[in-house]
């Protein structure tokens, strides 16, 4: 299939917001990366900040469908799966660290609309880990909880987890911190 200037310009602003943030997303290298010329970006987006949202929408979305989305499509195995996720330190990147938290902690208190998406985001993530244990408990995997207060304990967990790792540049801290939530998970299961 043919990447669509459309998607050439959410992947090369979603790289560039990722590596540099967005205040240092500079404009001129996203259409450079993208091969495309800044009409083009006009014709899809009203501004770099409009693309930029809409890039980080979108990957992040495709990016938790692909990571935890997958597993709600199983018929059993829920847990499993999940642990084997955020086991996989092959999806992280520890040296620029979480999209997510990255965006958050540099444009939630400057912009509401980077606020709003931001929350979503977060809003969409909680929800995925929640519907597993839902999943869990309804298969009889683990047992009745308050699934929601778990999940925001899991996901709060993988953000410090993925933050320690890279703000001590040891991969071992998210290994560390991820066996101690999955043992924590694993007493829901008895």
């Amino acid at each position: 299939m043919k990447e669509t200037t459309r998607q050439k310009l959410i992947d090369a602003t979603y790289e560039e917001v990722y590596s540099n943030g967005y205040q240092g997303a500079a404009l001129t290298d996203i259409l450079n990366k993208a091969g495309v010329h800044k009409g083009s970006m006009y014709h899809y987006f009203g501004s770099k900040k409009e693309m930029a949202l809409v890039a980080i929408k979108e990957k992040i979305s495709k990016r938790f469908f692909e990571r935890y989305g997958r597993i709600l499509e199983l018929k059993c195995g829920y847990l499993e799966a999940f642990f084997s996720s955020i086991r996989d330190t092959k999806q992280r990147d520890f040296q620029r660290g979480c999209p997510v938290a990255n965006i958050v902690q540099e444009m939630s208190n400057l912009d509401e609309d980077f606020n709003i998406t931001m929350k979503a985001i977060y809003e969409e993530f909680r929800k995925f880990v929640k519907d597993i244990l839902d999943k869990a408990i309804e298969v009889g995997e683990m047992k009745e909880c308050d699934t929601k207060k778990l999940a925001l304990f899991i996901t709060s967990s993988l953000e410090g987890a993925i933050l320690s790792a890279k703000a001590s540049g040891q991969v071992q801290d998210y290994v560390d911190s991820i066996e101690m939530l999955i043992e924590y998970i694993e007493i829901k299961r008895s």
